[in-house]
């Protein structure tokens, strides 16, 4: 019998090769976009899963108060770890404290700057790191370390190099413990390449370790039972609040399960984050694949017309309904195995390309039984869904009206298939609402004013105390050789405001603790290497001695402290008063989705290693940057001379929304690509069945114009009544979705008009090409036929 279904069903495939090439062409994409997404979901629910503590490592977090809005990050000081691993001994094992380090590694002739931690506690035992050779505990001696494979294999040609000693910095030696492997791409620390004792940088920063303001370390730890952690979660906040007051700490403590899907805190609460796309993804994949099977089910029963007499046979032979059944369940079983193999095909040629997009690994598991498994339930389980509606409806067909060619389908038959018309068109308008949104947000915001100009502006990101010592001399160098227009030595580069600090205080502003602000230390080329806006007052100048005491100001400090004129008051910090001397346009220093931190420019708070080079316009960039790579080393001839264009840096933020911008916009296509290929193949179908109609009326006077609009007319009804089903629900979820903006559009009529005469355009294209073929057609032609 299976057999006899199987001949039945490739029979009948191949005497209808437009709609089954069709069929089978969107299930395929369907099923192309529903796998590409699932790799992809599946990577981000795999990230951390190679840690053997998976389940019970926490991160402490620390949310404060900042100029009246909670803000929670991952920095925490050092007393906060010693004081966990302490007291807390029995909730919390394996506490680890660490701070990300970028230092110059030298052996022989080869150098290399890579990224590291200085650790202390237990990192390696808690994120159970695997040996390669030698002891990876975390190193606590002085002038130890261990190192990645790939970063011994990189330097020392070998990963057995126990004893060895790696130059960091251009002068301090450092002995080789242990090769710990290295860490998989999915994983928070990718990328780690060797760890340092803590000790060593307590000792070129004495005294840290019993700073509570110092908040620039990561601190985790491993607690086995999960219902201790809100009352150890106040213990903590209780005793942070004892040594730091400004900014009314809070603790908490993030679960390594949430660490990427989970990453967004509002008002010092868990609010979401990548977990958003996730699912953003996961309902497009449904929906995408929803439409093709509409298709599916709207060709079948639209092509039933035409095998009404082969149901009536089969019927008075004998075949019962639920062999009927059984056979058209094959049919449709066979088409989504033939759409999944091209489906596998297709996803294999274009996933370099998504994950040049998505940045990213992926690959077809070929090799894992659980991918057949799943792939088998998932061809049975679509082709069943798909395949049941019409089965049951061709199987339900009188046998002696069928074999007079009487068949009746009925208004229910045909509002069925307008009703799922109208399902495909509500998806396909709704995904391009959202993509138009989301690209216009994206436009939006990369279109914000930043506040200095960042064309051939270069972030210097290697530097060293020769060079920051020589580095006037250096500047002038740079500048007599035409290589660059100007140079600036600070403490942060002007798009990375890594400092935010308390105390605070002013006319009108008498707190206790004072006022949280953003703080850099420059020095008077800052403002001419930046191409600072000034909208009151003047730069830091070297012909006023008083400018030690002066500081500039952005336009959010100045509406936060309600300075109105330069006059009006003064800035006061650790008992200094300084004087207000200028006022800057907003200079976008952090998330171009976050709102503006209130900041002020020092000359003398901060040390001061950044440098930032604006270079001259009318040079070759490589040829200069080669020139100006020799210049750093005259003066540190260890120096790996790294560096970062300033545009390209501020281009990465944007990275997450040019992907999601990417993908919804091939998805969305796609979408609408199915839906095109279905309604061209259903109004093919049904206007050949409406030939001796169509004829008639010709015959009778009707115009080939009144014939297109008749054929037309009923599918732009369709397509308005999707759009507005679509329309409210894209508004509604897409303002959702923008609440997490802080800077975002608005949503404008325009965009459902233009998206709307959009749909209805392609509508009418697609479907304008059967109408005008029936409305030309020679009626004599089709009322002969029999």
């Amino acid at each position: 019998m299976i057999k006899l279904f199987l001949k039945t069903a490739l029979r009948n495939l191949k005497r209808n090769p437009l709609n089954t090439a069709i069929n089978i062409l969107g299930l395929s994409l369907g099923f192309t976009v529903a796998l590409v997404s699932t790799l992809w979901i599946l990577k981000q629910f795999s990230f951390n899963h190679n840690h053997e503590n998976y389940d019970s490592i926490y991160q402490a977090m620390l949310t404060g108060t900042f100029n009246n809005e909670k803000s929670t990050g991952h920095s925490t000081p050092v007393p906060l770890a010693k004081v966990i691993a302490s007291d807390f001994t029995n909730e919390v094992q394996d506490v680890a404290l660490v701070t990300n380090e970028s230092n110059n590694l030298k052996v022989g002739d080869k150098k290399f700057n890579v990224d590291g931690f200085y650790a202390m506690g237990k990192f390696s035992e808690l994120f159970s790191l695997k040996s390669v050779h030698g002891d990876i505990s975390t190193p606590t001696a002085a002038s130890t370390m261990i190192i990645s494979e790939s970063l011994a294999n990189r330097l020392l040609g070998s990963t057995d190099v126990i004893g060895k000693t790696i130059q960091l910095n251009g002068k301090e030696q450092y002995n080789i413990l242990g090769v710990f492997e290295d860490i998989p791409e999915n994983s928070t620390f990718q990328g780690l390449a060797y760890i340092l004792p803590f000790v060593d940088y307590l000792h070129k920063n004495e005294g840290v370790d019993e700073r509570w303001s110092n908040c620039f370390f990561r601190t985790y730890g491993r607690i086995e039972n999960p219902q201790n952690i809100p009352g150890l979660e106040q213990k903590l906040t209780n005793i942070f609040r004892t040594n730091l007051t400004d900014i009314n700490p809070e603790i908490l403590l993030h679960p390594m399960s949430k660490w990427n899907l989970y990453d967004s805190f509002k008002n010092g609460k868990n609010a979401g984050g990548q977990i958003q796309y996730v699912w953003m993804f996961a309902w497009i994949s449904i929906f995408i694949l929803l439409l093709a099977s509409i298709n599916f089910i709207n060709l079948s029963t639209a092509r039933s017309l035409k095998r009404g007499k082969e149901i009536g046979i089969l019927k008075s032979i004998g075949v019962n309904r639920r062999q009927l059944i059984a056979g058209f369940l094959v049919e449709s079983i066979l088409s989504v195995s033939c759409a999944f193999l091209i489906a596998l095909i297709l996803s294999t040629l274009l996933l370099p390309w998504i994950n040049t997009i998505t940045n990213t690994a992926l690959r077809v598991p070929f090799t894992s039984i659980q991918f057949y498994l799943y792939s088998f339930l998932g061809i049975l389980s679509i082709g069943v869904l798909a395949g049941l509606y019409p089965a049951l409806f061709l199987s339900s067909f009188n046998p002696i009206l069928a074999l007079k060619g009487k068949m009746n389908i009925g208004k229910r038959g045909f509002n069925a298939r307008k009703g799922m018309v109208i399902v495909q068109f509500a998806i396909s308008i709704f995904l391009m609402i959202a993509t138009y949104l989301v690209i216009k947000q994206l436009h939006y915001t990369k279109d914000r004013p930043i506040g200095y100009k960042s064309s051939n502006l270069v972030n210097i990101t290697s530097s060293s105390p020769l060079i920051s010592k020589n580095f006037e001399i250096l500047r002038k160098e740079l500048i007599s050789q035409r290589l660059i227009q100007e140079a600036s030595l600070t403490s942060n580069f002007v798009n990375n405001l890594t400092l935010t600090g308390g105390g605070f205080s002013w006319q009108g502003n008498e707190t206790k603790e004072g006022s949280i602000m953003g703080i850099f230390t420059i020095d008077e080329n800052f403002a001419k290497t930046v191409q600072w806006n000034f909208l009151k007052g003047r730069n830091f100048s070297k012909d006023f001695k008083t400018d030690s005491t002066g500081v500039i100001i952005n336009e959010a400090a100045a509406k936060f402290m309600g300075v109105t004129d330069l006059t009006s008051k003064q800035l006061s910090k650790r008992g200094i008063n300084y004087t207000i001397i200028g006022i800057i346009q907003n200079t976008l220093s952090e998330s171009p989705f976050k709102s503006i931190t209130p900041t002020a420019y020092f000359l003398d708070f901060l040390p001061k290693n950044k440098i930032t080079l604006r270079l001259n316009e009318q040079q070759d960039i490589s040829q200069t940057m080669k020139a100006i790579a020799q210049q750093f080393n005259r003066f540190d001839p260890d120096l790996i001379f790294d560096y970062a264009f300033t545009d390209k840096e501020y281009a990465k933020q944007f990275e997450q929304m040019e992907m999601i911008k990417s993908l919804t916009s091939i998805f969305t296509g796609l979408a609408i690509l199915i839906s095109c290929l279905g309604l061209y193949a259903l109004v093919a179908f049904l206007t050949k069945q409406r030939e001796k109609e169509i004829g008639i009326r010709k015959v009778l006077g009707a115009s080939e114009v009144g014939l297109w609009k008749l054929l037309c007319t009923e599918y732009l009804w369709l397509t308005l009544i999707g759009f507005l089903v679509a329309a409210p629900l894209a508004y509604l979820l897409m303002e959702i979705w923008l609440e997490d903006y802080v800077y975002r559009i608005s949503i404008s009529w325009t965009v459902f008009a233009l998206t709307g005469l959009t749909a209805l355009g392609i509508t009418l294209i697609t479907v304008s090409y059967q109408a005008i073929k029936a409305a030309l057609a020679n009626p004599i032609d089709s009322l002969r036929d029999e």
